[in-house]
């Protein structure tokens, strides 16, 4: 298991949709139209901004390898958010073992924020208790 967390400012996101090729170029058709003429319409998209973010966060590999819209934040019929992964990511996800992911998002009148939980993996590095003895740093 691995986590992932994002804050976003929703300024900065509705900022950034003055450029007419910014949420295009971060969202999907079916992101996008999830959130279409949504009172907090600019709120909802830096929360699903956030949870991509998380998201690569908690598989360790930002998003070096793969594309911005591998990663969907769709909404159950209950509003729950959900991850869909496709493409690259999804190779990734699959190759690292892990078997699924939650997020949770919520926002204030100012940002954003995004949880991610991989479930299941191969346990690395950042997952292993820190031995203190090992680098050195054992000070009291």
């Amino acid at each position: 298991m691995e986590i992932g967390v994002d804050i976003v400012e929703i300024n900065r996101i509705k900022k950034a949709c003055r450029r007419k090729t910014f949420e295009n170029r971060f969202f999907t058709f079916r992101e996008l139209g999830g959130i279409q003429g949504k009172k907090n319409y600019y709120a909802h998209l830096a929360g699903k901004f956030a949870a991509k973010e998380a998201v690569v966060k908690a598989m360790g590999t930002g998003f070096r390898s793969m594309k911005w819209k591998d990663i969907e934040i769709l909404n159950l019929a209950s509003g729950k958010p959900a991850a869909v992964l496709s493409g690259k990511a999804r190779e990734i996800f699959e190759s690292k073992g892990f078997k699924g992911i939650l997020v949770t998002i919520s926002h204030s009148n100012e940002y954003a924020v995004a949880f991610a939980v991989a479930l299941g993996g191969v346990m690395d590095e950042s997952s292993q208790p820190f031995d203190h003895e090992a680098d050195g740093s054992n000070r009291h």
